[in-house]
């Protein structure tokens, strides 16, 4: 009898992946700390595309200034509100995956990121390697620091990158009172920093039941 049994090695932020407050704090949850319902809820989808240039901050004068983005913001809150607490910044710039492009993504400031968590998002997820500018290379530090995971993982927010098909979530012509669902459900890895996501959405119609 023959069997194929697969070896699997890789680092915990490797592909879509969830960080853990631990990442960034000693003291912060560690993966298996952070309860399950966390990682499946309503998402809103802000359409940052018009935003989304090569190395480029976005801001949260330019993000707020949209009156899409504002009312897709009007959308997030607590669980307990009906509101959704996951929000999805599509850039688009997922199209550069496999390319030295992808590492010259758009990046999010501070401020971005403290607003968001005062909407009351409890997970951010972005279609780009990380929310904060990525190093050009391993010996140049970044200009703009740390911030987004600072402030998200700091409070307790939760950050998903390297997300894929986040458009795909986006109402176009769709049915009204649609709602986005995602689960973004990472491996169980005690004590971890972070983990690979199997990341999947869908829509629901509350009106239609």
């Amino acid at each position: 009898m023959v069997v194929t049994v697969t070896h699997l090695s890789l680092g915990t932020h490797t592909g879509t992946h969830i960080d853990a407050p631990f990442h960034f704090f000693p003291s912060g949850k560690k993966l298996h700390e952070i309860e399950l319902d966390r990682f499946v809820g309503r998402a809103v989808v802000l359409d940052v595309r018009h935003l989304a240039k090569e190395r480029a901050m976005i801001d949260w004068v330019a993000l707020s200034s949209s009156t899409t983005i504002a009312s897709g913001l009007s959308q997030v809150g607590s669980r307990a509100e009906g509101k959704a607490d996951i929000v999805l910044l599509w850039t688009g710039w997922e199209v550069h995956w496999g390319t030295p492009k992808y590492f010259a993504h758009p990046y999010f400031s501070r401020e971005v990121a403290g607003k968001l968590r005062d909407h009351g998002a409890r997970i951010v997820g972005v279609d780009v390697l990380s929310p904060d500018e990525t190093p050009v290379d391993e010996n140049t530090e970044t200009n703009h620091g740390w911030g987004v995971h600072e402030v998200l993982l700091g409070s307790g927010v939760l950050i998903c990158e390297n997300l894929r098909g986040v458009g795909d979530l986006v109402d176009v012509g769709g049915s009204e009172g649609e709602e986005v669902w995602v689960s973004l459900m990472p491996l169980s890895i005690h004590g971890a920093d972070g983990a690979p996501v199997r990341a999947y959405g869908w829509k629901t119609n509350p009106a239609a039941r």
